[in-house]
């Protein structure tokens, strides 16, 4: 069963949404990602940027290991193709792993600012919606996809961490924050448009454009309304969390600003009121 794929599967072997298992993977992930985010904090510079490029690596690594095994049992297909959104981080991580260290305004840097954004808004987001709801759950818990989507996804989860930590602490939050929404929006609609045609195209499925995955909660949507209202929950929902995402670094954002504007208080600055021998007397 572990090397088993696809139509090979015998039917009933699958897994269960939020079972123990389930659980156990999302509490795993998401206390490496604080563990990995207290972790990147207390490093300097120099030291942020090898560990990028280090997890960045190890990242891109291990998407060509599991295409690669893909490919070697013969079921690598145009079904299967790396462009999901969650697959693109593999490659997204790794450049901008190895761009961190270009000249401010060459364009190098720019493609590190862009890819930054994209890994904070869609990359981030989207690894957790398939770590929340994941569509590979036909596969046994045990099988080789089950186990590599859900370890794929918890490294976005931690490379996500080290871009969050860089967004807290930049010397200009707020320019960050509109150049930061411009490119995830940029990404994310070009990106919708592009993979909607392909799918039409090929009758595929990816960027989930054409139907909900597996184990999606827009199922019952698309089953009752149809593609048309399925793709506007889609949407509305996308929106929602973009708004929810950003709007918790807003705020983030106007408090670091107050910050800034405020004069720290000292206790040894306290006016004290003259001795009784010194002060003005009334005529």
């Amino acid at each position: 069963m572990f090397w088993v794929h696809g139509e090979d599967l015998p039917a009933g072997t699958g897994g269960e949404p939020f079972c123990a298992v389930h659980l156990t993977y999302i509490a795993v992930f998401l206390t490496a990602t604080v563990c990995y985010a207290l972790f990147y904090k207390g490093l300097d510079t120099r030291r942020r940027r090898t560990a990028d490029q280090i997890l960045g690596s190890l990242i891109f690594f291990f998407g060509l290991c599991e295409y690669g095994i893909t490919a070697l049992l013969g079921r690598f297909s145009l079904y299967t193709l790396p462009i999901h959104v969650c697959s693109l981080m593999f490659s997204v991580a790794l450049v901008h792993g190895w761009t961190n260290s270009a000249r401010p305004g060459s364009f190098s840097a720019k493609l590190h600012g862009f890819l930054g954004a994209v890994l904070f808004h869609p990359g981030i987001l989207g690894a957790w919606a398939a770590l929340l709801f994941p569509d590979w759950l036909y596969y046994p818990f045990w099988n080789y996809l089950s186990i590599s989507s859900f370890m794929g996804h918890g490294l976005i989860s931690l490379y996500g961490a080290s871009v969050i930590v860089n967004a807290a602490e930049a010397p200009d939050p707020g320019g960050l924050f509109r150049r930061d929404l411009r490119s995830s929006a940029l990404f994310l609609i070009l990106g919708g448009l592009l993979m909607g045609l392909f799918d039409r195209a090929t009758g595929t499925n990816y960027w989930f454009v054409a139907r909900p995955g597996e184990g999606s909660p827009f199922a019952g949507i698309y089953e009752s309304r149809g593609a048309g209202g399925y793709l506007l929950a889609f949407a509305l929902t996308a929106a929602l969390c973009t708004a929810l995402w950003y709007g918790l670094r807003y705020l983030l954002f106007v408090r670091r600003r107050r910050e800034r504007r405020t004069p720290p208080q000292s206790s040894k600055s306290k006016t004290r009121p003259a001795p009784a021998g010194e002060q003005e007397k009334a005529p």
